[in-house]
């Protein structure tokens, strides 16, 4: 370990659900996360959904998705996940802070930061009650509406 590594200190970023779209027969739930008070608008997420759409395979027998598009202190990201049962599958993209030409990130690149973590974990916990939970009865109409908002004080 080293005692020269800097840290600055984990604090919570505003992040609501923006609602659903649909595109190609998937249903996909956004999420907008973000590093001050202005979570990414309209353009912002039309532009993430434009970009990560072209990779949504044709759609499964869940149809669910959801897109997290993040305003951080680097760039603009978008993170597409979809769920083929008990799977996630995941793409990143990337724009440049002030635009909306988002590009796929490599498979080299990062996968997703600490905020959009949180995103994540609430979608998995979400497909975990609403869809996995419930084998007899899936309730993908509840997993879509499971909301998160992050208020941070």
């Amino acid at each position: 370990m080293t005692d020269s590594l800097a840290v600055a200190a984990y604090r919570p970023r505003r992040t609501r659900t923006e609602g659903l779209t649909h595109r190609d027969g998937w249903a996909v739930k956004r999420i907008g996360i973000t590093v001050d008070d202005k979570l990414p608008g309209e353009a912002e997420l039309a532009a993430a959904m434009d970009a990560a759409a072209g990779l949504l395979p044709p759609v499964n027998e869940t149809g669910a998705a959801f897109l997290v598009v993040h305003r951080g202190e680097e760039a603009l990201w978008a993170l597409m996940g979809w769920w083929e049962l008990d799977i996630l599958y995941q793409r990143l993209f990337r724009a440049e802070l002030g635009t909306t030409r988002f590009e796929r990130v490599g498979p080299d690149g990062p996968t997703a930061c600490v905020w959009e973590l949180v995103a994540v974990a609430h979608e998995r916990d979400a497909w975990v009650r609403h869809v996995l939970g419930r084998p007899e009865e899936p309730d993908l109409a509840g997993y879509l509406a499971a909301g998160l908002c992050i208020e941070p004080a």
